[in-house]
């Protein structure tokens, strides 16, 4: 009998649709850019796209990047790009849980010869596609907030450079667990959680530079169409 080498068509790559132009990066050069903790390496974050993250970790003496839980219906894979002092070895390749606890994931991260280079890809569904961050106790590790969003798909050219749902989804929640302290006060044991260390992760920076430099995109084309005569494209 011989076997069919056809794979199923419901696992065929499809021909590139024009929708997505190829690029590519060098994940050192790009990272050292980053102005947050996880940054997206390519803009193409919609339905059916191969999403790739990098994340960067330094250990120093008053380092701390908290810890919260991510919950995601899609799966995700991590390839580590470098590290020192971590829980996880220079080139190891694993797939995560889809709920898995974030930290810096540094064995000693007081230590600044503590380090993590790792990058996280995930393929974007194109039907609707749901996370979750949630903070819980570090005494007893009862629920204090969770968050729930979800990566409906949507018109990519809505912005020419568009915000990134688990960065821009994850501004509010933490404003709103670190401003208020009954909220970061543990309903089962009393203990007062400090405030989540957000300007360490630059969720807040990223998404207000996603709106200022598409709201600069969308002021050339005005003032090039003002000048030309001609409508804004």
């Amino acid at each position: 009998m011989t076997r069919d080498a056809t794979p199923p068509t419901d696992v065929r790559i499809p021909a590139p649709d024009g929708r997505r132009e190829p690029r590519k990066i060098n994940v050192y050069e790009q990272m050292q850019h980053a102005n947050t903790q996880l940054v997206p390496l390519f803009p193409y974050y919609g339905p059916d796209a191969i999403v790739y993250s990098g994340a960067i970790f330094r250990g120093g003496p008053d380092y701390d990047v908290g810890h919260f839980f991510h919950d995601n219906t899609v799966h995700e894979v991590s390839f580590v790009w470098g590290s020192s002092g971590a829980l996880v070895d220079t080139g190891r390749i694993m797939a995560t849980p889809n709920l898995h606890g974030v930290n810096s994931f540094l064995r000693d991260p007081h230590s600044p010869d503590s380090f993590l280079l790792i990058t996280i890809c995930q393929r974007q569904t194109s039907e609707e596609q749901h996370e979750s961050l949630t903070w819980r106790c570090s005494e007893c590790h009862e629920h204090l907030l969770a968050h729930e969003f979800s990566d409906t798909p949507r018109d990519e050219h809505e912005d020419r450079f568009p915000g990134f749902p688990t960065i821009n989804e994850s501004v509010e929640p933490v404003a709103r667990f670190n401003a208020d302290v009954t909220v970061r006060t543990c309903p089962k044991c009393g203990h007062i959680n400090d405030p989540f260390p957000i300007e360490r992760w630059g969720w807040a920076q990223w998404a207000h530079q996603q709106r200022t430099i598409n709201d600069a995109r969308e002021a050339l084309l005005e003032h090039a169409a003002e000048v030309l005569g001609t409508e804004p494209s």
